[in-house]
């Protein structure tokens, strides 16, 4: 597998998939990726001084609420792990970032990041669930002694910085297992998903993998599972985490 080639075509692609267009002081960027509303995700960006401001106009927030989102002290909580991981601030409801100009590239990649992840942790289909999926994995992981980091970060060879919901250490008889959790898939999650992967990958140890914690108590579009596997992602299904190969792939 050409890794390099990978994350050329991608790079390519994303840039050729950008539109940009001016509105009064700020520049509109619409992206390829989609939420789970399959709406382009749109940053606007002003220059201040020798900065710029990024904000998403309180669009990623609004529609969650909209969609009947109640925020929780413990959703509260996690938005502001999200927040402090991809280096975001909430304003009221809108997400917004003050970057160098020469840490823009990097900062943008992380700010779209950081959207996607809300969009996607905080998607809940049934009213009476009170619980984020990734609390459920860390009380998961704690009844079963399975030890990890969280938020874990590597920088790729592309020189972007890649977040990790979980490092599992590498062991004797394991090898190093990044983990990242999906809670309701869609073809942008998976995209930036893979770019991370492949571009994390080769500074990493070569038996080093990654773990996509999938949630199917949602709705899993087609292609997901077959995608993950194409990159030789382990992909362990949350209706199947008690299974002994799962627990076992899991522990150190």
């Amino acid at each position: 597998m050409d890794i390099q080639k990978l994350i050329d075509d991608y790079s390519i692609w994303l840039k050729n998939e950008i539109t940009v267009e001016q509105i009064g002081e700020y520049y509109e960027i619409t992206t390829p990726y989609l939420d789970s509303s399959n709406d382009y995700l749109q940053i606007y960006i002003k220059q201040n001084g020798d900065n710029f401001i990024l904000s998403d106009d309180s669009n990623t927030i609004n529609k969650l609420y909209s969609m009947g989102l109640k925020l929780t002290k413990n959703r509260k909580e996690h938005l502001n792990r999200i927040l402090l991981q991809y280096g975001v601030q909430l304003n009221k409801n809108e997400l917004v970032a003050n970057v160098p100009i020469n840490e823009f590239a990097k900062r943008k990649h992380m700010f779209v990041q950081a959207m996607l992840k809300i969009d996607d942790m905080f998607i809940i289909n049934k009213s009476n669930v009170s619980s984020l999926f990734i609390e459920d994995i860390q009380s998961f992981f704690a009844k079963k002694d399975i030890f990890y980091s969280e938020n874990v970060q590597f920088t790729g060879v592309s020189g972007f910085v890649h977040n990790y919901d979980f490092l599992l250490q590498r062991s004797k008889t394991k090898p190093e297992r990044l983990c990242t959790a999906v809670n309701s898939p869609s073809k942008s999650t998976v995209s930036s998903i893979l770019f991370a992967w492949d571009d994390t990958k080769p500074s990493r140890k070569d038996d080093s993998k990654l773990v996509i914690l999938l949630n199917d108590e949602n709705n899993i579009p087609r292609g997901v599972e077959m995608a993950f596997n194409k990159y030789e992602a382990k992909v362990i299904k949350w209706s199947e985490r008690d299974k002994n190969v799962n627990i076992d792939y899991l522990s150190a």
